[in-house]
């Protein structure tokens, strides 16, 4: 059954996550593609409870077509498990997992926390939530490619999901419309597909991190965790570090812009950093910025395409990806722009 807004909190009470006379409400969480989400506040009793019920769609809702197998609920619960053990301050708690229904129930963030995205767009970059996710993310990395886990962690070695999420949607997409870049990107695929280490995130990006609006020091969470799969760890440090780069593109023309930029290069370098001394095993540059390159071709020219990302900025990226995806940037600090878009195309 398709839970919504009228059904959701009767669900709540037929799992036992809420008594059947407790008052709650519940609203539709707004912003995602893959799935249907809702707040619920339990207002019983001297505490107020605040979940989060996750239901997933079994296409995601973009232009292209994108399908998407809705068992990557219980990918999500596994993970939240595993992921909570190792950095229980990081993430929310999951209280229920319904695999009849495939809905995910966990602890709500604090209602002032807000996403580390939205301040990234406006300019804001504390550089202290680089440091943090990248500890977070090497504590993740270290402890999931112990000899010890790897029973665990062979529980995650199915790959169709990330391959239907990232694999075909991104990497395989690009090749096709970009012949030119085929042989590097699906290069990258591979290394992606064959090099299994450790449990990898598979979306770990600013839009799944929630901040107190006073910084990373406040809290910080990691959310979405339905792409997890024993995987090759570049990828996660990769997906974070497009995804700065972009917003350097897309800020850089303004009037702060490269102030702004060089904010965004030491928030990239301080994630790397942490993610090294923290255990992390993607420590290899030149692999890093290849598959930088790579998702940075995916955000122009894949099934997901970065909707700020218009005109000259989606030329840039483009053309940076191009770049780095076949080796020809000396390292991360590289990927930053140095000059505003515009003028960098008016050279041109």
């Amino acid at each position: 059954m398709r839970l919504s807004e009228d059904t959701v909190v009767r669900h709540l009470r037929d799992r036992g996550v809420l008594a059947p006379d407790s008052p709650a409400t519940a609203s539709v969480l707004s912003g995602g593609v893959s799935g249907a989400t809702f707040l619920v506040v339990a207002e019983g009793g001297p505490v107020v409870r605040t979940y989060v019920v996750k239901q997933p769609l079994p296409f995601l809702a973009v232009a292209d077509e994108w399908p998407a197998r809705v068992e990557r609920a219980g990918v999500e619960a596994a993970a939240l498990r595993w992921y909570g053990e190792l950095t229980p301050a990081h993430l929310p708690r999951l209280v229920d997992y319904d695999p009849g229904g495939y809905v995910v129930t966990m602890t709500a963030a604090p209602s002032r926390w807000t996403e580390w995205r939205k301040a990234l767009l406006a300019g804001v970059v504390d550089v202290a939530a680089g440091t943090t996710l990248g500890r977070v993310l090497g504590t993740w990395h270290a402890a999931t490619a112990r000899p010890g886990a790897r029973e665990r962690l062979a529980a995650y070695g199915d790959l169709t999901m990330f391959v239907e999420l990232r694999g075909d949607p991104y990497h395989r997409t690009v090749a096709a419309r970009r012949p030119d870049l085929a042989a590097p990107v699906l290069g990258c695929l591979d290394e992606l597909l064959t090099r299994p280490r450790c449990l990898v995130h598979g979306d770990f990006s600013p839009k799944n991190v929630l901040v107190d609006p006073a910084g990373a020091a406040g809290g910080l969470w990691v959310l979405d965790h339905e792409v997890a799969h024993a995987g090759n760890p570049v990828f996660d440090v990769a997906f974070m570090l497009h995804h700065l780069v972009m917003k350097g593109v897309h800020l850089a023309d303004r009037p702060d812009g490269l102030e702004v930029v060089a904010r965004l290069a030491r928030c990239a370098e301080a994630f790397r950093t942490a993610y090294a001394q923290a255990g992390g095993l993607a420590v290899d540059e030149e692999a890093v910025v290849r598959h930088t390159g790579a998702l940075l071709l995916a955000r122009v020219h894949g099934k997901s395409p970065a909707a700020y990302l218009t005109g000259e900025g989606a030329a840039a990226v483009s053309a940076l990806g191009a770049r780095a995806v076949v080796g020809g940037l000396g390292g991360v600090a590289d990927l930053f722009p140095r000059a505003p878009v515009g003028e960098d195309a008016a050279r041109t």
